[in-house]
């Protein structure tokens, strides 16, 4: 860095170098399963496979995916709106509450494939993953 400098410049570029490592320690993404919904993380693909249809493939943007795939990793955990938003949207500078926006529409992306009640809200808490 060149002089002069501001510190908050220096904590900015901290961040980002720990953030991107983090990233770089996450293990090999396995392809998640659950009632007919099969979340590849790898390809970025989420598909409803059910016996009497064939395989239809959900249309999710980055973040409703992320959130998804976040959720299904650890069924039953609940995570708190404040993890959600920093796991799943890192450079947002937005509010906690706009991950219930973006619960509500996979809901009903979900809804529409024949997958339901399975992100239920924890009261004061977030929301989690229901398993059968």
């Amino acid at each position: 860095m060149v002089k002069p400098y501001h510190p908050g410049e220096v904590v900015a570029r901290v961040q980002a170098v720990l953030r991107r490592s983090q990233q770089s320690q996450v293990p090999a993404a396995e392809t998640l399963r659950w009632a007919g919904l099969v979340v590849d993380p790898v390809a970025l693909t989420a598909v409803v496979d059910s016996d009497s249809a064939s395989p239809r493939r959900l249309d999710l943007t980055p973040t409703e995916f992320s959130l998804l795939v976040t959720l299904m990793r650890a069924p039953t955990r609940p995570f708190t709106r404040l993890f959600l938003l920093e796991h799943c949207l890192p450079e947002s500078d937005a509010l906690e509450r706009v991950v219930d926006t973006h619960v509500y529409n996979l809901r009903r992306k979900l809804e529409a494939a024949g997958i339901s009640d399975v992100l239920p809200a924890v009261r004061s808490v977030g929301y989690r993953f229901r398993q059968p």
